[in-house]
């Protein structure tokens, strides 16, 4: 019987708030979303002062970082630079390629994705890595 990790609504939880803390501490106003392998959301939170935009926005990133297995930051260098046909995008309706998405490994394996939108894409991307950090 094969055993695969999973991400459980207690670990997202976890990785939303320490994402969340890292954004106050920089007095970032952001929304943070965390998907499941499926691509369902198990956790979110926007800080009252974000751009209601910022919700959906996050969640794009984690679906798509958790979808494509990488990085949205580096599927977005792709497209610029060419190594990654610029159609991607039209994949499915919930994809967005800008900085802030990153896919949770466990194991080694995809078993999610953790999404922040709502400050510049390299605070976005350092934000998600610290929600990261909660699963250590």
């Amino acid at each position: 019987m094969a055993t695969i990790p999973v991400l459980t609504g207690e670990m997202a939880q976890n990785m939303v708030n320490a994402a969340a803390l890292a954004a106050k501490k920089d007095q970032l106003m952001v929304s943070v979303t965390v998907v499941d392998a499926s691509g369902q959301t198990l956790a979110v939170l926007r800080d009252h002062r974000a751009g209601v935009h910022t919700i959906r926005a996050s969640y794009k990133k984690a679906y798509t970082a958790n979808s494509q297995k990488r990085e949205t930051a580096v599927i977005a260098k792709g497209i610029a630079d060419g190594t990654i046909p610029p159609d991607i995008r039209y994949l499915d309706e919930n994809m967005l390629m800008m900085d802030g998405g990153v896919p949770i490994y466990i194991d080694g394996i995809v078993v999610g994705g953790i999404g922040v939108g709502g400050a510049h894409g390299s605070e976005d991307v350092r934000i998600a890595k610290a929600g990261l950090k909660a699963l250590d």
